[in-house]
């Protein structure tokens, strides 16, 4: 394994332990917070940028088309009538934790979900809220948006539960991330669905989303990645299957970026994360996990 020393850009060996040996078991009523207040002011200051094709968000306004496209093929399929309907999302209610300016919310109310953005950043709320406002067809049903600043963990105090939790490019950006993912998976109900996308910590993806990204082309501000924080494909998969037998990762896939057609794409197979199948070529992916009904 590899830690990046940033000052100097060198790579050097260390020991770093899968995250579901990292932190204690979650009680009840968490008594903690998973936000990281350095990570929520640094989104706060671009907040009015979440929408800006030319801004610092773009190339996560152009994720978003596969990610929702994926989050649909796996709860409905991609060629069910539901799919067909415009509106597989009908009746479904939805978490969007972590949810910015609202470039995933948005998507999935349009396609019927009934949708709770929240985020930790008043900023980032306020910029989401103030977005939808522009688009009427947001309000006219069947899908419903709820925008709050909250976190994961009030929300969870407060006894909600959904059929699907959404955690897009967030668990990189919080402390304690198994913490984190606990709470979310404590938010999903019995026979809900979990969906989760981050950043692979590979000398690859360093190399891509730090070295090149943030230091060379200058597409984020350096600094807006921290690689240490980065989980591989294999330790989130075991951290969710450390929560008991409720709990079954059903899919997890590699997410590229084409620089010819600039697309994001989605691996066509289930398993298929690293470039060939090799974990040291992970960069992004994206992964469901399900809870099962209880008996």
């Amino acid at each position: 394994m590899l830690r990046c020393t940033l000052n100097n850009i060198r790579v050097q060996p260390i020991r770093v332990q899968p995250i579901y040996r990292l932190y204690t078991t979650l009680n009840n009523k968490p008594d903690f917070s998973t936000v990281n207040k350095a990570e929520v002011q640094k989104f706060s200051d671009k907040a009015a940028e979440w929408w800006d094709p030319s801004g610092e968000f773009s190339m996560l306004q152009l994720l978003n088309p596969p990610r929702v496209s994926y989050v649909r093929d796996q709860l409905v399929g991609k060629d069910s009538e539901a799919a067909k309907s415009g509106k597989p999302f009908k009746g479904i209610r939805m978490l969007d934790i972590g949810c910015g300016g609202g470039l995933l919310s948005e998507s999935l109310v349009r396609l019927g979900g009934d949708v709770v953005g929240a985020d930790a950043s008043y900023d980032n709320i306020q910029m989401a809220k103030l977005h939808a406002r522009k688009d009427p067809s947001l309000w006219r049903g069947p899908g419903k948006l709820e925008y709050r600043n909250t976190t994961a963990e009030d929300i969870l105090m407060g006894g909600e539960l959904f059929d699907v939790v959404l955690a897009m490019e967030i668990i990189e950006h919080v402390d304690q991330p198994l913490e984190f993912l606990r709470t979310c998976t404590r938010l999903a109900r019995p026979g809900g669905d979990l969906f989760l996308s981050t950043m692979s910590r590979t000398p690859v993806a360093y190399a891509l989303t730090v070295l090149l990204a943030e230091k060379v082309l200058r597409m984020v501000h350096d600094g807006t990645h921290d690689w240490h924080k980065y989980i591989k494909s294999r330790e989130l998969r075991e951290a969710i299957e450390s929560f008991g037998d409720e709990w079954d990762v059903k899919d997890v896939r590699g997410i590229s970026w084409d620089p010819f057609s600039r697309q994001w794409k989605i691996a066509e197979r289930n398993g298929v994360v690293g470039i060939g199948g090799y974990e040291s070529l992970e960069i992004n992916y994206i992964m469901r996990a399900s809870r099962k009904l209880t008996q």
